[in-house]
């Protein structure tokens, strides 16, 4: 059974960019063995939903002046392709630090 994990996706708008790297990290992380639950915002939302919600791990591609002690990552090389490799070694690294 896979390990689910809720991610938050971030991006400046909340729409268009965020929804990719959510699309890209629930098939990055189900080849991981995580089953990954995203919800995407725009920058300006997260301690927001970082007080409704428990994430473990943040990914934004626009900047963001508070992680709410969630750990984060740029996800800017989910879409380009590049650093896609680095991303996930970082976030599995905080998820078994998480426990999970």
């Amino acid at each position: 059974m896979a390990t689910r994990i809720k991610i938050l996706s971030i991006c400046g708008s909340g729409v268009v960019t965020s929804n990719m790297v959510a699309g890209k990290l629930k098939d990055l992380f189900a080849e991981k063995g995580y089953d990954a639950e995203t919800v995407e915002a725009n920058s300006s939302e997260v301690e927001g939903c970082c007080s409704r919600e428990h994430f473990d791990l943040i990914a934004y591609a626009s900047p963001i002046s508070n992680n709410c002690g969630v750990p984060a990552f740029n996800a800017i090389g989910l879409i380009t392709g590049m650093g896609e490799d680095e991303f996930m070694e970082e976030a599995i690294e905080a998820l078994h630090k998480a426990g999970k």
